[in-house]
């Protein structure tokens, strides 16, 4: 059965679906993205995804047409049409097409592309663990970009390719300042002497779907956490790490390159976050 997708108000073969040469995310990397997770065939949190990619386009001057309950149906399309349930879905919105020049015409028609295939996380990551690479890369704190998903994702890309080199699953990234950031993509946690540690939203820090659900469910658990400024020397004492994103949930870190985090296993706080998170999931969409 041919994949579906959705294209400019239209479902088609995925073969069939073509964007103009002149399209401003293929040329300039103009667009924003959300990726998020469909479990047992509904979208998990399609809301929050669609208020921050609409909050994105306000700030960076694109056009996001459609709301949660627009999206919705195309999911559910999707779905149906590609045979699936448990999923990773991607919503994508470029400026549009820009015959001349760059762009700069912030009203646009936008490009907007639904796409949805199997989830590709190996559960063994979660008994285990993985290990992780210092990005060489550092971001700034005026980085027009950095605390929205944009399509402009070469240096993240760049950096997990120097991790899967190594055989690590992803990188995490600090400041020009030196302080920790998150994960290629998604947020990053520590537990150190008895308190959760993220880092702090005023940091170029990108404000995580995942990320927030964590921070409540730990504060529900009476965890005590603090959103901060994380320095290297903390990163490495840590007791626990863990990566947050809506399709690998959260993702236990074991190593820091050759570094080993506290024992070198999947602790106790990592494994309660966890489990109240899918009971959270299964809760709220009733699955």
């Amino acid at each position: 059965m041919p994949e579906k997708v959705y294209l400019n108000g239209k479902l088609l073969d995925a073969e069939e679906a073509h964007v103009t040469v002149f399209d401003t995310g293929l040329l300039h990397g103009v667009g924003l993205f959300e990726s998020l997770r469909t479990y047992r065939g509904q979208a998990f949190r399609l809301e929050d995804h669609i208020a921050r990619m609409k909050k994105s386009g306000s700030k960076l001057g694109m056009i996001v047409d459609g709301d949660a309950g627009f999206y919705r149906n195309i999911i559910d399309d999707l779905l149906i049409n590609n045979g699936l349930s448990d999923t990773r879905v991607r919503i994508t919105v470029t400026a549009g097409s820009a015959r001349v020049g760059v762009y700069t015409d912030a009203q646009a028609q936008p490009t907007t592309l639904v796409t949805c295939g199997p989830l590709q996380v190996p559960d063994d990551i979660y008994h285990h663990g993985v290990g992780v690479l210092l990005c060489d890369f550092r971001i700034h704190n005026t980085d027009p970009i950095a605390r929205h998903k944009t399509t402009s994702y070469l240096p993240r890309l760049l950096a997990l390719r120097q991790a899967q080199r190594i055989s690590m699953a992803d990188a995490i990234w600090y400041s020009d300042e030196g302080y920790l950031l998150g994960g290629t993509t998604g947020n990053v946690f520590l537990f150190k002497d008895d308190e959760l540690l993220t880092p702090s939203l005023e940091l170029p820090v990108f404000p995580g779907i995942t990320r927030q659900i964590v921070l409540d469910i730990a504060r529900e658990l009476q965890i005590p956490v603090r959103e901060t400024r994380i320095s290297m020397e903390d990163t490495l004492a840590a007791q626990e790490i863990f990566l947050t994103g809506t399709t690998t949930e959260i993702m236990p870190v074991v190593a820091i390159e050759k570094h080993v985090v506290g024992p070198g296993r999947v602790g106790p706080i990592t494994r309660t976050l966890l489990q109240k998170y899918r009971r959270n999931v299964r809760k709220e969409l009733n699955i």
